[in-house]
């Protein structure tokens, strides 16, 4: 069996599922209670009760999370951690964002500790340590998304797939923190696209303003495609501004985007096209090493793991650049 937080295999004889480390990790102690409901349909009816200062995204339903007494807990607000269990409609997307988010951490992003629980009945569902706040004693820290950093309103939620390119928000982040924050968006926007996160929007773009400005930590990023039989919207907002196409995805007109259409993109925000193909290729060769195992090691099934595979291996032919 393999821990439901770091996917590594366990040797003890242990029936929580869990690693000691890893349980303290995620916590801040191994002597907790991840007890939450007997199945996930009185874990639902719960949670509209305690979803406050949260929104529905999607069809996947958020809440907060504290340690209390030794027990996790459902709260209103003021929570350690956010919970989400998979949808009905779309069954096992907790396993695979959980799995996509330990790729990530491997392969070098900032990721907050996170894992799954397991209820009762045996469904899984995803916890995520919020990096919003001091985890200790609550101190919120000053963040926004793209959409509020670019001064855009929040009355339409679906601006945050149309009000901006990723081109303008690299600008952004290039200048309010300089090419090295611009090009880490880049290689989360090419990493996005190389597991099939086609939800990418503005909202899922965060950034930190202590103790310098920074991107905050990834979260929201699973292979969401595999639950999308469509092919024309590989990513969830324009590449480049104006809704221009690069020059690949727009004379091949195959769907599909290319390693040379990403660095034509952060060139257009103002970083050499050269570091972008060698951070490119770095890049691809780790998620090329690394995401078989993490995707095997996961607790998707055996199809989905063959989908998600077969979903990497094919972005990653169209993304290298020579």
């Amino acid at each position: 069996m393999n821990c439901l937080i770091c996917l590594k295999e366990i040797t003890q004889k242990l029936s929580s599922g869990y690693h000691s480390k890893c349980l303290k990790d995620l916590f801040g102690t191994d002597k907790i209670d991840v007890t939450l409901a007997e199945s996930r349909k009185d874990l639902v009816t719960d949670m509209p009760r305690k979803t406050h200062g949260f929104s529905i995204s999607g069809v996947q339903m958020k809440c907060q999370l504290a340690v209390k007494g030794g027990k996790l807990q459902l709260v209103d607000s003021g929570g350690q951690f956010i919970m989400k269990p998979s949808p009905e409609e779309y069954p096992n997307v907790a396993e695979n964002e959980h799995a996509t988010l330990k790729l990530m951490d491997r392969v070098g992003f900032e990721v907050p500790p996170c894992g799954l629980l397991k209820l009762n009945d045996g469904h899984l569902v995803f916890v995520i340590r919020r990096y919003d706040r001091n985890f200790e004693d609550g101190t919120k820290y000053h963040q926004e998304d793209a959409m509020q950093a670019l001064g855009i309103s929040n009355a339409d939620s679906g601006q945050k797939y149309t009000a901006a390119s990723y081109e303008e928000v690299l600008n952004l982040a290039k200048k309010h923190g300089g090419d090295a924050v611009a090009a880490s968006l880049f290689d989360r926007l090419a990493f996005s696209y190389l597991v099939g996160n086609d939800d990418h929007h503005l909202k899922n773009i965060s950034f930190l303003h202590e103790p310098a400005f920074r991107l905050a930590p990834c979260y929201d990023v699973l292979a969401s495609s595999l639950y999308s039989s469509a092919i024309d919207s590989p990513i969830a907002l324009a590449m480049l501004k104006d809704g221009e196409q690069p020059k690949y995805h727009e004379e091949m007109a195959n769907g599909y985007y290319s390693g040379s259409d990403f660095i034509e993109m952060g060139a257009r925000a103002g970083l050499r096209s050269k570091a972008l193909a060698g951070r490119l290729n770095r890049l691809i060769k780790n998620v090329d090493q690394h995401a078989p195992e993490f995707i095997q090691s996961s607790f998707m099934p055996e199809d989905v793991k063959g989908k998600y595979k077969k979903l990497v291996e094919q972005r990653i032919k169209f993304m290298r650049v020579l």
